[in-house]
């Protein structure tokens, strides 16, 4: 066990067939490839799903062609709901690839392919290349890596990369102050990502000032460093806010979205204080084989002094310990009960879990009782890894159907308003984002009743009876018609049938776009 988690001087490589020279970016490129592979399975499917997706792609639509990426709106309306960043990369993409559900989703991609390498990059120099390669290949195991983390156009992504960015400088900041103002810079733009979960990277540098030896050096002139290179990358933006967005950058970005997310249960109050936890141990609970190399080490350490052993474990891999502790309980304190807050929590997760065959396989040896254990373990995982990738596959299809009701009924009113330009577009339910986004409309959502007594035009020329949910569109020359019922287009997604395209105008439209 000593010499199994010591430091990565210590670490014997397994044999390679791959020439020494070529062996790093050999295994960069393997990495960079699986994540490319596993994150655009297909992205190019519509819809964007509701309500994430379609809102970040809406608001980008919209800084595309006002001009204003400072001030950003949403369905006419101002959005500070968000920090800027994922927005000005989609909205980027959009400029340069066109928009389509791929390059509204591109970035979030990238961002995890990203991810996926810096991990490799953390791992390699503590527990050798083979470790590098399992914790970069680890995430892709998780459904909420796959969906938020990845695949999707969401916000989470890019916080997943620059926090892990941030981490990564802070392992390299112990020889050279300058990696502290990167990883602090990294933090600021974790904070652009998605607020205040970008200041975690920061908590798990000051405790690992306090409580891991290797990184005691930083001292708090470090932390200043990094607290200074957040300041200078998030703050111009918080301070545009301020200034210019008062009191809507107050009330909704830092009292709703941030303070009562933490302080409250807005999402739903019946999940329990240990619902991040279940969900956490849902996302991993396919690693449990690792439980036996794991068991095996421990079990040498004991005979060999278990004290010993820890005092020899590298100071990195206690940092990871640390930043797992710091993730996970952040995710159990945040009121606000969404199952992806566990996301942060499971890149230390896969750091630590990779370390354990990686150990117990030191030097390509397996006939040690911990290698043959590793071996068994990573045999089991890859045999049920294609059952986790259907789920996993399957879980993202299902929201994509969820959300194929309202894009069929925004192509539909898409439809009518290309045949009839200058129409204003009502529905009568709440905001329904994918709604928007695909209709290239702005939408007027209000009550039933509101909408039947709207003075559209004239009775002669208004719909006979509006119901809940129906969408009604306003030409240009004031005549009113129902373009469609929500509810009526749940047909492609009963019976867990696959997503069907749409037929007819809408799909026309949707080849011609």
């Amino acid at each position: 066990m000593q010499q199994a988690l010591s430091s990565a001087s210590s670490i014997r490589e397994a044999p390679s067939l791959v020439p020494r020279r070529l062996r790093l970016p050999f295994e960069i490129l393997l990495v960079t490839l699986a994540g490319a592979l596993a994150l655009t399975v297909n992205i190019s499917h519509p819809p964007l799903v509701d309500w994430d997706e379609a809102t970040y792609a809406e608001v980008a639509h919209e800084a595309l062609h006002s001009h204003r990426i400072f001030d950003l709106t949403w369905n006419g309306a101002p959005y500070v709901k968000k920090p800027p960043l994922l927005f000005w990369m989609v909205t980027a993409s959009f400029r340069i690839l066109g928009e389509s559900e791929v390059s509204a989703r591109l970035p979030s991609v990238i961002a995890g392919i990203g991810t996926l390498v810096l991990m490799y990059l953390i791992a390699a120099p503590v527990i050798g290349r083979f470790g590098g390669l399992l914790a970069g290949l680890l995430p892709l195991g998780f459904y909420f890596f796959i969906a938020r983390g990845g695949r999707e156009c969401a916000t989470d992504a890019p916080l997943l990369f620059f926090s892990t960015l941030a981490m990564y400088a802070l392992t390299r900041a112990p020889g050279r102050r300058l990696w502290l103002g990167v990883s602090g810079a990294a933090c600021g733009l974790a904070i652009l990502s998605k607020g205040l979960a970008g200041v975690l990277p920061m908590i798990v540098a000051a405790g690992a000032l306090v409580f891991i030896p290797g990184f005691s050096s930083i001292g708090m002139g470090g932390l200043i460093w990094m607290v200074g290179g957040a300041a200078l990358v998030a703050g111009p933006w918080c301070l545009y806010e301020a200034l210019f967005n008062y009191p809507a950058f107050l009330t909704n970005y830092l009292g709703y979205e941030t303070l009562r997310r933490v302080t409250t249960r807005l999402e739903d109050d019946q999940l329990g204080a240990d619902f991040a936890l279940v969900t956490f141990g849902s996302e991993i609970k396919h690693l449990w084989p690792l439980l036996l190399p794991a068991a095996a080490l421990a079990l040498a350490s004991v005979r060999k002094g278990l004290l010993a052993a820890l005092r020899q474990i590298d100071s990195s891999i206690w940092l990871w310990l640390w930043w797992l502790i710091v993730t996970l309980a952040a995710a159990c304190a945040v009121q606000t009960r969404l199952p992806w807050y566990i996301l942060p929590a499971l890149i230390p997760t896969a750091l630590l879990a990779a370390a354990v065959p990686a150990c117990a396989l030191r030097g390509g040896r397996v006939r040690t009782i911990s290698g043959v254990a590793a071996l068994a373990a990573l045999v089991l995982i890859g045999l049920h890894a294609p059952r986790r990738w259907r789920t996993i596959n399957h879980a993202a299809q299902r929201q994509r159907r969820l959300s194929m009701p309202s894009y069929v009924l925004g192509m539909k009113a898409r439809a009518a308003e290309a045949a009839n330009p200058g129409g204003e577009l009502f529905f009568a339910g709440p905001p329904m984002p994918t709604l928007v986004y695909y209709s290239r409309m702005r939408c007027n959502f209000v009550e039933t009743s509101e909408l039947a007594h709207v003075e559209l035009v004239g009775a002669a020329s208004a719909p006979a009876k509006i119901r809940s949910h129906d969408a009604v569109l306003l030409d240009a020359s004031g005549k009113a018609q129902v373009i469609g019922n929500l509810d009526h287009e749940w047909h492609w997604t009963t019976d867990g049938a696959s997503t069907a395209p749409p037929t007819g105008a809408t799909a026309r439209l949707h080849a011609a776009e």
